[in-house]
């Protein structure tokens, strides 16, 4: 019996490991910036600025759509040259529940994560916003979104009518990019773009620096894997660091192209970089 159950284990684990996705790497993408997986199906978005720039309100950003092995399914499934479509330069992604959401300069857009139908356009030009950047949720629901030139951050309540408020504001978030919410603490984390720093925020606005290092410049996205380890990219320097439950600092992975807003595929362990100045994106295994 113990023999039958043994084999059994090994039989499941095989299965496990077979079905594992491994590293990949997508071509022919337009400046892109932001590359997440969605949880419930394994798909996977990427976020591409595409013509006039990260602030240009040309109408040809897309967002390309791939499946749970990194095949493109659609390189512009949501893409603005749609009539039906605003989409200037989507940085930003986060899913909550069916709703796929996307920054684009003074606006948050969502979507239907499988149609690609316009549910919900928010305008957040009343708070001077000129450069949202990064999304992120907690388990409330709640979004946060960044504006690295204007140094906000901003909240979103999307089970309260998408109500906006304030979170910080000021000089010391440094050009707030990329944010995510610490596992363990539950506070949310900034990385900011001009400090090199990362941030711990908390409820009421205050900043406290959770992480220095003289390697730090233009950090750009932030994730956790799941073993509460914190990984970091660095746009100009070119490379991702991980910084261990214990605030140790190590280069990941070095001599990259210009990571923008990284993000984790923690189904299967995968790091996803985009390459906002190399036209593509990749993913590296978390071991």
């Amino acid at each position: 019996m113990r023999t039958v159950r043994l084999f059994s284990f090994i039989f499941i684990l095989l299965i496990i490991f077979s079905e594992s996705v491994s590293a990949f790497e997508v071509q022919g993408l337009k400046t892109p910036e932001s590359f997440i997986a969605d949880p419930s199906t394994g798909n996977y978005f990427i976020s591409n600025i595409n013509g006039g720039g990260p602030g240009g309100k040309d109408d040809d950003g897309f967002i390309t759509k791939l499946d749970k092995d990194g095949k493109i399914i659609n390189l512009t499934f949501i893409d603005g040259r749609n009539k039906d479509i605003t989409l200037n330069a989507p940085k930003g992604l986060d899913i909550i529940g069916n709703v796929l959401y996307v920054t684009d300069i003074d606006f948050v857009r969502g979507f239907d994560k499988e149609t690609g139908k316009l549910l919900y356009d928010l305008d957040f030009k009343a708070f001077n916003a000129s450069s949202l950047n990064d999304l992120t949720h907690d388990s409330q629901g709640n979004l946060y979104v960044s504006d690295w030139i204007g140094n906000f951050i901003f909240k979103v309540e999307t089970r309260n009518n998408h109500k906006v408020s304030v979170v910080a504001k000021g000089n010391t978030l440094g050009g707030p990019n990329g944010l995510n919410i610490h596992p363990k603490t539950n506070k949310l984390i900034n990385v900011t773009w001009e400090t090199g720093k990362v941030q711990e925020i908390d409820s009421s606005g205050s900043v406290k620096i959770l992480v220095e290092d003289k390697r730090f410049k233009t950090l750009d996205g932030i994730d956790f894997d799941n073993n509460g380890n914190m990984f970091v990219s660095s746009f100009t320097g070119g490379e991702v660091y991980k910084i261990t439950p214990d605030l140790k600092v190590d280069v990941f992975l070095k001599g990259l192209t210009s990571p923008a807003d990284i993000n984790i595929d923690k189904k299967n362990n995968l790091l996803l970089i985009p390459s906002f100045e190399g036209n593509s994106a990749k993913t590296a295994v978390i071991k």
